[in-house]
């Protein structure tokens, strides 16, 4: 528990620095994580035996992060679906150098689910933290998702006594999990200031970030799961993995990122 405790107070004023200025600081600290998580990813698939293309999957994850830093005052998305699709048609092209007899194609399906997974979605932090001055938009996401964790967290190991998916989290409870979505909807009206959200999008966005935010966590688990392993790594003291502390973050980003777009600034 102190080394978890420390991993937040060192860690965390780094984050929102880095958010706040944004700039190249930001774009380093997206990197940074999305490299370490799409390597966590590839060595939790290298225990079921697979084999991903560990060099494609950096090296587009780079293309990723960069190129949506540099395309943010642009229309990105033709470009940004352009790398995906170059992306894949390596990821296959790859397969033929792997040098296996067998499995092939689940090494080039796993090595393409690591692109997507890590190097496409995180991508979609900068396109957030670009719509306000200050990252308004991702510290309300912040807010909310640790605020959602944190009680789920307490509620479930002090009062839970209903599993919400035993197979794959045995430690998550109904209760923790319906405690932290109450508390992510009461977070997201009382944090809606940060983000300049009116008080319905703020609650509508809590409801949604409550919900993904767990189904997210929950991916990640059974990932971890079927690696037989209970962490991602144990790079960071008292977490786990750094893809372990992401997990939450992963689909929501950019379902909030379609939210604000399709129906908050159009």
């Amino acid at each position: 528990m102190k080394a978890r405790a420390l991993t937040i107070i060192l860690t965390v004023p780094i984050i929102w620095a880095c958010t706040y200025f944004g700039g190249l600081a930001f774009l380093a600290l997206i990197l940074s994580l999305a490299l370490l998580s799409i390597n966590e990813f590839y060595k939790l698939m290298m225990k079921k035996g697979y084999m991903p293309a560990f060099w494609l999957g950096n090296v587009i994850t780079i293309f990723f992060i960069i190129f949506a830093y540099y395309s943010l005052e642009r229309n990105w998305e033709p470009a940004h679906s352009a790398i995906f699709t170059m992306a894949a048609i390596f990821a296959f092209m790859a397969g033929v150098f792997l040098k296996r007899e067998k499995d092939t194609s689940v090494d080039i399906a796993v090595t393409i689910m690591g692109i997507v997974y890590i190097g496409w979605f995180f991508s979609y932090f900068l396109f957030i933290r670009n719509m306000t001055d200050h990252g308004g938009y991702l510290f309300f996401l912040m807010l909310t998702i640790w605020a959602n964790d944190v009680v789920a967290y307490l509620v479930g190991t002090r009062f839970g006594k209903r599993k919400l998916a035993p197979n794959i989290s045995p430690k998550k409870t109904v209760e923790g999990a319906a405690a932290g979505f109450m508390v992510c909807l009461a977070a997201a009206g009382i944090f809606s200031w940060i983000a300049k959200l009116p008080l319905i999008h703020a609650l509508i966005l809590g409801a949604i970030i409550g919900i993904v935010a767990i189904l997210s966590d929950l991916i990640e688990s059974v990932i971890k799961r079927d690696a037989g392993e209970k962490d991602s790594s144990n790079l960071v003291p008292g977490h786990g993995g750094v893809l372990d502390r992401m997990d939450s973050f992963i689909l929501t980003v950019p379902v909030m990122y379609y939210y604000l777009v399709w129906v908050v600034l159009r």
